[in-house]
């Protein structure tokens, strides 16, 4: 009876295991029927694509235009290639056979040596840029373990040197993207400033790749398109800044800033020396880019903001129209000058070693009288001459945005004086500002911007990026008829006997006025002044004097304004023939 029932037990659990194992066998040949026979193709993508890479696609960057909308800093397509260390199991076989396909020079494979110890072995190493589509067939074709080939974009810069203070450059970002290696970011200029509009939205490639990192596929499920960047439109007229730059060049160092009085658009600023940045890829970059930081010149400084002189005889202007907005003088009021005024203690020396003779307040701009600015800014003080200086636009910054490092410069009167060099104001101090020497210290957008709110007697403010929507400038205030007396000397410096006579333009009957300046870099001695004072061609290049001009056309009704300093040039000379390059280029583009 025992066994009868112990063996009816077994039967039933042996009946309940081989059930169980029935059904289990179905479920699993079904599984196996399901992976092997119907969802044959997708298994058999994911069995050989076990892993997979994101890519980030980066989008076209918004070029930069000229106000005629030209680009003068633009993307162009390129091809690069790349290896990444860890996916071949023979680095040195796999750089043998690259160098030879691409001929690659010993500095590139010092280069790419130097990276290699310097990064991770998942990191991507860069072969070469810019490949040639032949040799990048050649490549592709032989189908490398751990060779990549990247579509991407290359920074182009039109204008070279003459725009690389202004538009900036694109480079590597401080904190690289694993996952978007060649990425590329705003570092100077307005390629910083406007980064984020012009950079676009990136886009994304999901690359399988099997066991041993080939590359087997892509998954365009998770294709996402990369969205351009927008456009950014400058003031620059691009004849006018190619212009600028060439001239200057020729002059070895030197900066100018050419603004519209109507509307305040920079029509042209660069400095010079500049940089290239079109050099700063490539395997010669780092040694360019090192050459650039040892340069004594400082190329990477925008001496048009950043870069402070004394403006020397170009602040005469302000000097002028504080004495007659002042009442302290009349227009034809006259002073004699013999070529020296001895005050106090001390002579004070005019330029012109044999005088003037007598000078009103236009003869003295149109020759650049030094004894008539010295006794009239001690006739009516420093205060209203810093007071006017401050009105007609120094002393102030106006692009410090775009420009981080620009500079407001020195506009002193007794109090300054006190406290950055802890002595008293004297009236010596308040003579040689007359002439623009001294303390003072202005930049070369502050003096063009000074002339253009002489000349249109409005609070004129500067810009770079253009807009259809007219700028509202408020009125200066000053009198008509004493900016009339100002302009008629200013007119005359261009004339026959100006000290700017040689540089005199007449586009279609339009002419240039200015002011000359020269600006002083050492003190001139007694014992010099009595065995004859050195010329410029005698003292070494960083010894001589500034030269400077600020320049205005048409004169009958003002559009532009120009100011063209040229470092260490020893007069005046260079800056007013450059500026009379620039203006004629500005009058004739308007035909």
């Amino acid at each position: 009876m025992i066994d009868i029932e112990v063996g009816n037990t077994f039967n039933r659990r042996s009946a309940l295991f081989l059930t169980t194992g029935a059904v289990l066998t179905s479920v699993l040949i079904l599984r196996m029927l399901q992976m092997q026979v119907f969802n044959y193709r997708d298994y058999k993508k994911k069995s050989e694509n076990n892993s997979f890479r994101i890519q980030i696609n980066m989008p076209e960057r918004g070029k930069i235009l000229s106000a005629e909308g030209i680009p003068v800093s633009r993307d162009t397509p390129i091809y690069r290639i790349y290896i990444v260390p860890e996916e071949t199991d023979d680095l040195d076989s796999l750089l043998k056979t690259l160098t030879n396909d691409l001929n690659l020079k010993p500095k590139t494979l010092k280069r790419i040596d130097k990276q290699i110890k310097k990064q991770q072995k998942f990191q991507p190493v860069l072969i070469s840029e810019h490949t040639d589509w032949t040799v990048l067939a050649r490549v592709s074709a032989k189908n490398l373990p751990g060779v990549h080939i990247n579509s991407g974009y290359a920074r182009v810069y039109e204008l070279h040197e003459s725009g690389a203070h202004i538009l900036g450059y694109v480079g590597a970002p401080k904190t690289p993207k694993p996952n978007a290696p060649f990425f590329t970011t705003g570092v100077l200029g307005l390629e910083k400033m406007y980064n984020d509009e012009m950079a676009g939205t990136p886009g994304q490639t999901v690359m399988l790749s099997n066991a041993v990192g080939r590359i087997t596929g892509e998954d365009e499920d998770q294709f996402i398109k990369p969205e351009p960047g927008h456009d950014i439109q400058t003031t620059l007229r691009y004849d006018a800044q190619r212009v600028m730059h060439d001239a200057l060049k020729q002059h070895n160092a030197g900066c100018g800033v050419a603004i519209d009085i109507e509307s305040g658009d920079i029509l042209a600023m660069t400095s010079a020396p500049g940089f290239d940045p079109n050099l700063f890829s490539g395997d010669d970059a780092e040694e360019y880019m090192e050459k650039l930081r040892n340069d004594y010149m400082k190329p990477f400084v925008n001496k048009t903001v950043e870069g402070l002189f004394p403006p020397g005889s170009t602040f005469k202007i302000i000097v002028a129209l504080a004495a007659l907005e002042s009442g302290a003088v009349t227009p034809d009021e006259q002073v004699y000058c013999p070529g020296y005024w001895d005050y106090g203690d001390r002579r004070y020396h005019c330029w012109e070693a044999k005088g003037h003779g007598h000078m009103n307040l236009a003869g003295a701009l149109a020759h650049s009288c030094d004894i008539y600015f010295y006794k009239l800014a001690l006739k009516i003080g420093i205060d209203a001459i810093r007071k006017m200086a401050l009105r007609l636009g120094l002393g102030e910054k106006y692009l410090s945005d775009i420009f981080p490092k620009e500079m407001a410069g020195v506009i002193p009167d007794k109090y300054w004086k006190e406290k950055h060099v802890g002595a008293n104001w004297v009236h010596g101090d308040t003579i040689i500002s007359g002439i623009g020497q001294g303390f003072i210290l202005t930049n070369c957008l502050q003096l063009a911007l000074m002339l253009a709110r002489v000349t249109s007697n409005k609070i004129v403010m500067p810009r770079l990026i253009y807009s259809n929507k007219k700028q509202k400038f408020k009125n200066l205030g000053l009198d008509r008829k004493n900016i009339n007396y100002v302009l008629r000397g200013l007119e005359m410096v261009t004339q026959p006997g100006g000290t700017a006579s040689g540089s005199a333009i007449n586009v279609d009957g339009a002419k240039m006025g200015g002011k000359t300046g020269t600006s002083q870099v050492r003190n001139i001695s007694k014992k010099e002044r009595a065995t004859g004072v050195l010329a410029a061609s005698q003292l070494e290049w960083n010894k001589r004097n500034h030269g400077l001009f600020v320049g205005y056309a048409p004169t009958d009704n003002p559009r532009y304004a120009v100011c063209i300093i040229t470092e260490h040039s020893g007069g005046s000379g260079p800056a007013a023939r450059t500026c009379a390059a620039v203006m004629k280029t500005l009058l004739e583009g308007d035909k």
